[in-house]
């Protein structure tokens, strides 16, 4: 049986992935990207390396997501390695994995590791250990929003000491970019919750959980060694507070989605490692009313525009969104969103003939809230009343897997990888379909690309549902935020993250300058 060498997106760039899997090591960075050409510094080992979280984590255990979002990766590449991560064309490609490998109808997966890696305590990184890790993750007892996932998988077989046989339900030519996050965070049975056993090139010395953590140097690591000795995490959740530790020279490296200080940054002797990394839109419950009429819904697309939302509350940082297919994707194939149209907009309410008003649920921080009350002027200027409902990140959370709102304003990194991104808030019985959107011709060109090994294919079958989607707008879209990580002027190695449809950071790869 025919088997084809594995890379997502784009044909182009599966040639420089087949060959350079193999002999890629840590020090090549393929967690981070690539080392900005414009940083004047020389590595340097030694020293402690400052970092500011914005949330809290339940468990340094890839169980629990939060460790495996954007805003945390810094503190997951520490600890853990990734099987596959995330690449700056919109693919994916190995990491410690050597490969990932299909069989001719994309049904069954072939993961082959890397020799000699082991865990901090020794243990071998091997075949059983990937099988036992997506086990236990895929239990229902542990509660990992990666079980979605994981259920794809009929049977996990080692089929030799360093790899894998994945059989699948179904066809699905997309399955290694599951392992970029969650599922691909190898990690190893321990006692200690609050001492979780990686092959990272950093250990855990101590963890305060929802305050700090510090981790060393793993002396015993497989790859290039970090730079930094040691590196301590803060949690931090407020973004001011956190930019003024950075800004004051308390801490090193802080995560950053807020507009006015990318804008501040440079000013400030601040430099970034940021991209149009996360979308903002507004996601409706199509299953009440009034947003169970699809006029209502299209007339909010039309009285909303985006190019004022760009301006005013990201202050141009980022861009415009124009659906579900990011401007960083490979399949993007034009922008087919409605333009600002007010007139159009009142046109569809005279038809739908009685007031809208609603509740528009919104995390409290300051862009979120500011993008909600531009919103909601837009829309009173074409007679729909909103008022505005401020939660916290856990509160929205709970909203929108309870499905117990009516628009909830949703920011996320998810549709960065348009393979798994638009199934999982698209697609009937989505894993973040809060929309409750059930459109079986959507489902059906969803499934069928992603079950294409054909690029071409995939791209045609995901422009085509993209289409169906922005018709019957489940959901708005609003803008592209630049978000990613601000340093201080003594941190090196910082990597060129603009084009990046996914941020992420390996801590190995900075240092700190005297």
């Amino acid at each position: 049986m025919k088997r084809h060498t594995y890379i997502l997106a784009s044909a182009t760039s599966a040639l420089a992935v087949a060959l350079g899997a193999g002999a890629c090591t840590a020090s090549d960075d393929a967690v981070a990207g690539r080392p900005a050409a414009a940083d004047p510094t020389s590595a340097r080992d030694g020293g402690t390396l400052r970092i500011g979280l914005d949330r809290p984590f339940g468990r340094l255990d890839p169980v629990d997501a939060t460790l495996t979002s954007q805003p945390l990766f810094p503190l997951a590449n520490a600890v853990f390695d990734p099987l596959m991560v995330n690449d700056t064309n919109g693919g994916v490609r190995p990491y410690l994995a050597k490969g990932f490998t299909p069989n001719a109808d994309a049904t069954s997966w072939t993961l082959d590791l890397r020799e000699g890696v082991k865990f901090s305590n020794g243990a071998p990184l091997d075949a059983a250990a990937v099988v036992a890790h997506v086990n236990r993750l895929a239990k229902p007892d542990n509660k990992c929003a990666c079980a979605a996932d994981a259920a794809r998988i009929a049977g996990l077989t080692p089929v030799g000491a360093t790899s894998v046989r994945f059989d699948l339900k179904a066809a699905d030519a997309t399955f290694p970019n599951l392992f970029t996050r969650a599922l691909g965070y190898i990690s190893a049975p321990s006692a200690d919750p609050a001492a979780p056993i990686g092959s990272g090139p950093y250990t855990v010395e101590n963890n305060q959980p929802g305050v700090a953590v510090t981790v060393v140097r793993n002396p015993s690591y497989w790859g290039a060694k970090g730079h930094a000795d040691k590196i301590v995490y803060r949690v931090l959740p407020d973004a001011d507070s956190r930019y003024q530790s950075v800004r004051s020279g308390d801490i090193d490296l802080i995560w950053s989605e807020t507009p006015t200080q990318y804008r501040q940054a440079g000013a400030d002797g601040l430099r970034a490692a940021a991209a149009p990394a996360a979308t903002s839109f507004a996601v409706f419950n199509t299953t009440a009313a009034p947003f169970d009429d699809v006029r209502v819904r299209q007339a909010m697309q039309y009285a909303i525009d985006r190019d004022t939302l760009a301006k005013v509350v990201n202050l141009g940082q980022g861009g415009v969104s124009a659906g579900p297919i990011v401007s960083t994707s490979p399949y993007r194939a034009g922008d087919a969103y409605p333009g600002f149209d007010p007139v159009k907009a009142r046109a569809l309410l005279a038809e739908v003939g009685a007031p809208v008003k609603f509740d528009y649920l919104v995390v409290n921080t300051p862009a979120a809230q500011q993008r909600a009350t531009v919103i909601q002027q837009m829309l009173g200027d074409v007679g729909i009343k909103m008022s505005i409902k401020p939660v916290d990140n856990a509160g929205l959370g709970t909203a929108l897997f309870q499905h117990q709102f009516q628009v909830a304003d949703f920011t996320t990194s998810v549709l960065g990888d348009t393979d798994t991104g638009l199934s999982s808030v698209f697609a009937t019985g989505g894993m973040v379909n809060f929309a409750s959107y059930a459109n079986p011709k959507v489902t059906a060109l969803l499934a069928s690309g992603r079950a294409s090994l054909d690029p071409a294919r995939r791209g045609a079958d995901y422009n085509e549902a993209t289409k169906t989607i922005v018709q019957e707008a489940p959901a708005l879209f609003f803008t592209e935020n630049r978000v990613g990580y601000l340093a201080s002027a003594k941190v090196g190695g910082l990597p060129e993250l603009s084009r990046a449809s996914t941020v992420n950071l390996s801590p190995a790869s900075l240092w700190l300058t005297p």
